[in-house]
C-alpha cells in the first residue's frame, strides 16, 4: 500500500517544460527520457527506493563534510576543479536546463546551495595553497581560478541536452566528471603538508553515493540500454575503483601521522605523533586564515629577496 502510495504520487509529477531563451527552449530534446522516467516510476520496487534515497543522502554528506572541514582546517577539501565541475553541472540542471525528472531537480537545487558555500570558502581558504605552489605568482590566484571555473562551465554547458546528438549527455557528463574527480582526489591528497582538508568519509560517501545509481541504472539498463548508456555505467566502476583507491591511500596517510582516519582519534602507541600533527593543523589554519595575496610588484620583490 505505502509502495503504491509513492508510485500514485511519482506518476502525478509533471516533468519540467524548460526554459526558454528567445526562440530557443532549453530542454531535452527527446521523449525516451521521458518515457523511461516514467516507466521506471511505475515499476519502482523497494530497492529502487532504497538506491536512489541512499544515493542522494550520501552526496549530501559529501558536501555537508566538505564545507565543515572547510572551515575547520582553513584548507580546501577538494580540488578545484572538481568543484568547478559540480557547481557547473549542478547549475545549469537546476536553471539553465533544468533536469525533467522533479524528485532530482528539487535535490539539485539543494546542492547548488552547497556547492556556492563550498564555492566561497575554497576561495576564501585555498589563497595558501595556491601560492605555496606558484611562489611569486599569488597575485594570479583570482584570474587562474576564475578562469578555470569559467572553461569548466562553457565546456559542460556544450554537453547539455539541447543538443539532438547527445541525448544522453547529463548522465554522460556527470559519471564522466565523477571519474575524473575520484583520480584528482587521489593527486589532491599527496598535496595537503599532513591531514588538513583531509576525511575518509568524503571518500567512502562519495563511493556508495555513485555505486547506488550506476546498480540502479545498469538494472534497468539491462535489455533496452544503448551503447553510451552502457559506457556511462562503465564509468561508475571506474569511479569506484579510484574512490576504493583513495580510502585505502587517506587510511595510509592518517595513520602515517598516528590518527584513525574513520574516528580522528590517535593510534595506539602514537599518542604523541598524533598531538604534533592536530598542533601542525591547527598552525596550517592560523596561517592560511591570515594569509593575504600579494600584489604583482610585491611577488617581484619577494622573489628577489628569496
Amino acid at each position: 500500500m505505502i509502495l503504491n502510495f509513492i508510485k500514485g504520487i511519482l506518476a502525478g509529477l509533471t516533468q519540467h517544460p524548460g526554459v526558454q531563451w528567445g526562440n530557443t527552449v532549453m530542454e531535452t530534446p527527446y521523449e525516451g527520457w521521458r518515457l523511461w522516467i516514467q516507466d521506471m516510476f511505475a515499476n519502482m520496487g523497494w530497492g529502487s527506493i532504497f538506491l536512489i534515497a541512499l544515493s542522494a543522502l550520501t552526496w549530501t554528506g559529501v558536501y555537508l563534510i566538505i564545507i565543515w572541514r572547510l572551515h575547520k582546517d582553513h584548507a580546501p577539501s577538494m580540488p578545484w576543479v572538481c568543484l568547478s565541475m559540480n557547481f557547473s553541472w549542478e547549475f545549469q540542471f537546476a536553471f539553465l536546463v533544468p533536469y525533467p525528472e522533479p524528485v532530482t531537480r528539487w535535490g539539485i537545487y539543494l546542492w547548488v546551495a552547497f556547492d556556492a558555500i563550498m564555492f566561497i570558502l575554497d576561495l576564501k581558504y585555498a589563497k595558501m595553497f595556491y601560492a605555496r605552489r606558484f611562489p611569486g605568482y599569488d597575485w594570479s590566484y583570482y584570474i587562474v581560478k576564475l578562469c578555470t571555473f569559467a572553461i569548466i562551465f562553457v565546456s559542460i554547458l556544450m554537453m547539455n541536452p539541447q543538443w539532438p546528438n547527445l541525448p544522453d549527455s547529463p548522465m554522460f557528463a556527470a559519471y564522466l566528471m565523477n571519474a575524473i574527480m575520484s583520480m584528482l582526489f587521489c593527486v589532491h591528497m599527496f598535496s595537503r603538508e599532513t591531514i588538513e582538508g583531509l576525511s575518509v568519509w568524503v571518500a567512502v560517501l562519495k563511493c556508495i553515493g555513485t555505486l547506488a545509481p550506476t546498480a540502479l541504472g545498469t538494472i534497468w539498463t539491462v535489455g533496452r540500454g544503448n551503447e553510451i548508456e552502457w559506457f556511462v555505467y562503465c564509468l561508475g566502476a571506474i569511479c569506484a575503483i579510484f574512490d576504493f583507491i583513495y580510502i585505502y591511500l587517506l587510511t595510509k596517510r592518517f595513520a602515517r601521522f598516528g590518527i584513525n582516519a574513520f574516528t580522528r582519534k590517535p593510534l595506539k602507541g602514537k599518542e604523541e605523533l598524533a598531538a604534533r600533527t592536530f598542533a601542525a593543523v591547527e598552525e596550517y589554519k592560523e596561517r592560511s586564515g591570515n594569509f593575504k595575496l600579494m600584489s604583482y610588484k610585491e611577488c617581484q620583490e619577494f622573489l628577489k629577496v628569496e
